[in-house]
């Protein structure tokens, strides 16, 4: 038979018990099922398709190195400050290629950044780049150039709605 100090502490143990399943079901299921993020318009298929239908090439690189060809405007590109465009010649090496031809495997294109904008390490690394070919870069030959307001990073599964956004075409 059961002392009711054997009981008490049963009861005791029971009410904890019911408490950390409390805390469970308030902060990590709903975390975990409402803490999924939203995929931004930015990032979803029907945009992917309006920007790859607008240029020459798509395709998924790795830019390794950033340098700045030309600032147009009064800012300081380097120094992040004014108002202003700045023209940066990257250098990537080719992962996959969705739509166009890159016949190498590093390959050199331009973009341009506001010349305040702090951030221009975030050039490099993995992104997918819509890109037009134009003479009116600074070389005065056929080069590429990324699309403005296109390039997006390698996050929200870009990756994979790629790939079916490009096998529709």
């Amino acid at each position: 038979m059961a002392s009711r100090v054997d009981l008490k502490r049963v009861e005791i143990m029971l009410k904890k018990l019911s408490f950390l399943i409390f805390l469970c079901f308030c902060f990590v299921f709903p975390s975990a099922v409402f803490g999924q993020t939203e995929i931004p318009e930015f990032y979803q298929a029907e945009m992917l398709k309006s920007d790859l239908n607008q240029v020459s090439v798509v395709a998924y690189v790795n830019v390794k190195s950033r340098k700045l060809v030309d600032q147009m405007g009064a800012g300081k590109c380097e120094e992040n400050v004014g108002g202003g465009i700045c023209l940066y010649l990257l250098k990537a090496e080719v992962k996959k290629v969705y739509k166009g031809k890159i016949s190498k495997k590093t390959f050199e294109f331009y973009t341009t950044t506001d010349s305040d904008y702090t951030d221009k390490d975030r050039l490099l690394g993995e992104k997918v780049v819509f890109l037009n070919w134009s003479k009116s870069y600074p070389n005065k030959k056929m080069s590429l150039g990324t699309m403005e307001n296109s390039t997006r990073s390698n996050e929200y599964g870009i990756i994979e709605t790629m790939k079916k956004v490009a096998a529709k075409k």
